[in-house]
C-alpha cells in the first residue's frame, strides 16, 4: 500500500508539473516567464497571448489535476472505480497535482497560482462546490473586474461549502474538508503579490480600457 502512495503521489505530481502555459508559449517563440506578470498561468497567457489562449490553458491546467484524481487511482488495484475520497490516495493525489502545478520540477519550482488545478480536483470530488466557487469567482470578477481577487475569493468560497456544508457524491470525509481548507491557503499564499498591487491601486482590471491599466 505504501509503495501504492508513494508512486500515485509521484505521478499526480508530475502530472500537475506540466506547463502548458509555459510550452504553448514556446510553441508562439514567447517565453510566457518573461512576458506580463511572469505567471505561467491563464489569467497571463490570456494577456500575453490571447484569450483564446488562455481559455485552452485553463482547461489543459484543469484536465491534468482532474486526471490526477480520476485515472491515477485506477492504475492500483485497491482503489475500487468510481473513485471515492475516503480513500486517503484519492485526496493525497489531488494535492499533489496543486502542488506541482504551482511548484513544477521541469521549471525550476518557479509554476503557476492552481487555481484552474484547483477547480479540476475538485471538480470530480465535489462538484456542486465547484459549481458556486465557479459563480463567486465569475461573480467577483465582474463586480471587481480583478482576476486575483476572483480567484482568491472564488477559492475561499470553496472550502467554506466544504467545511460547512461537506457537500460531495461520495458523502463526509474529513479528508475532503482538509484539502480544501489547504489549497485555499495555498492559493490565496500564491496571491501575495496581487493583494499587495490590489490595496496600492496597481493590479491590472479585466475589461478595463487601456487607459485605466
Amino acid at each position: 500500500m505504501i509503495i501504492s502512495y508513494i508512486i500515485g503521489i509521484v505521478l499526480s505530481y508530475l502530472l500537475g508539473s506540466i506547463p502548458f502555459g509555459y510550452l504553448i508559449s514556446i510553441t508562439k517563440g514567447i517565453d510566457i516567464r518573461t512576458e506580463g506578470s511572469g505567471n505561467i498561468g491563464a489569467t497571463n497567457v490570456s494577456r500575453v497571448l490571447g484569450r483564446k489562449y488562455g481559455l485552452i490553458i485553463f482547461f489543459l491546467d484543469m484536465f491534468k489535476a482532474f486526471a490526477a484524481v480520476f485515472f491515477v487511482p485506477l492504475l492500483f488495484s485497491g482503489i475500487n472505480y468510481p473513485t471515492t475520497p475516503d480513500n486517503l490516495l484519492v485526496i493525497l493525489c489531488g494535492f499533489s497535482s496543486i502542488l506541482g502545478h504551482a511548484f513544477p520540477v521541469f521549471l525550476k519550482f518557479r509554476g503557476g497560482k492552481a487555481v484552474a488545478t484547483c477547480f479540476g480536483v475538485f471538480i470530480w470530488l465535489a462538484p456542486i462546490a465547484v459549481g458556486i466557487s465557479f459563480g463567486t469567482w465569475v461573480i467577483t470578477i465582474l463586480i471587481s473586474r480583478y482576476v486575483s481577487l476572483g480567484s482568491m475569493i472564488g477559492t475561499l468560497a470553496l472550502s467554506v461549502v466544504l467545511v460547512i456544508i461537506l457537500d460531495s457524491p461520495f458523502g463526509d470525509n474529513i479528508y475532503l474538508m482538509l484539502l480544501s481548507v489547504a489549497v485555499t491557503i495555498l492559493v490565496i499564499a500564491k496571491h501575495t503579490s496581487n493583494i499587495k498591487r490590489i490595496v496600492s491601486g496597481t493590479e491590472k482590471k479585466v475589461f478595463a480600457k487601456k487607459a485605466e491599466e
